[in-house]
């Protein structure tokens, strides 16, 4: 499920730069920008949003970042952008998702994404009606991360660990291949190579030796194993159209 989201940053530049980051990521929806404090104070009055990307010095209006932060309070959730980098400690203070630091790379802004998912994940549960089989955790880097299946692209086996591919993210596990291939529901997902794993619904293309898997708009191309190629090839027939022909 993507999170709905505005920007609020007096300056356009940055507007537009953000927009394009957040274009790239699925998982994100940007509903409306605003440039005037105000002005997205007297929208989320009649519209509800999951993460809000915010400035916080803007002279030229009535109000800051931080006054903005103040009005909503714990109603919204925020990830701060700003060039000042002051407002770290006062984004830990009112419980800020993240604080990106301008000019900030596409990169660790989809970390902050993909923080964002973790935390409004956890807080839309209760009100979700979605099953325990939409997503799994995994330890990494000493912390439990939930990966949704959606977020998937394809899984690779390297050495002693596997890394998950997520439309934003690496993400290095210590375990086998086959230890997550058990975890993984079998409709969404396919083992094509003894070291690989590829999402059905990330996959552009398809022929007898390898296939094609998009992530961030571009292609992976992923081998398929002699051992993997039937099951796999004859799930995808399952999925082809085919033309009807009719009775002559």
């Amino acid at each position: 499920m993507a999170l709905s989201c505005i920007i609020l940053d007096d300056e356009l530049i940055c507007i537009t730069q953000l927009s394009k980051y957040i274009e790239k990521v699925p998982t994100l929806r940007l509903e409306a920008y605003f440039t005037d404090p105000n002005s997205a104070l007297l929208y989320l009055e009649n519209h509800k949003v999951d993460l809000i990307f915010l400035d916080m010095e803007m002279p030229n209006f009535s109000i800051d970042g931080l006054d903005f932060v103040r009005i909503m309070g714990s109603t919204q959730r925020y990830i701060f952008t700003t060039a000042y980098p002051k407002y770290a400690l006062t984004g830990y203070e009112y419980d800020v998702i993240d604080f990106l630091h301008k000019p900030f790379s596409f990169e660790r802004f989809s970390k902050a994404v993909q923080k964002a998912r973790q935390v409004i994940g956890g807080w839309q549960e209760e009100e979700s009606t979605e099953g325990p089989d939409t997503y799994i955790y995994v330890r990494s880097e000493g912390k439990l991360q939930r990966i949704y299946f959606e977020d998937i692209a394809w899984i690779e086996s390297e050495r002693n660990y596997i890394s998950i591919y997520t439309e934003a993210d690496r993400i290095n596990v210590l375990l086998s291949i086959s230890d997550i291939e058990d975890q993984l529901p079998k409709k969404l997902f396919a083992r094509v190579h003894k070291s690989f794993i590829v999402a059905y619904s990330k996959i552009d293309q398809v022929d007898k030796e390898q296939i094609s898997v998009k992530r961030q708009e571009k292609p992976k191309l992923i081998p398929l194993g002699e051992l993997y190629k039937k099951t796999f090839l004859k799930a995808i027939e399952q999925k082809t159209l085919r033309r009807k022909i009719a009775n002559q």
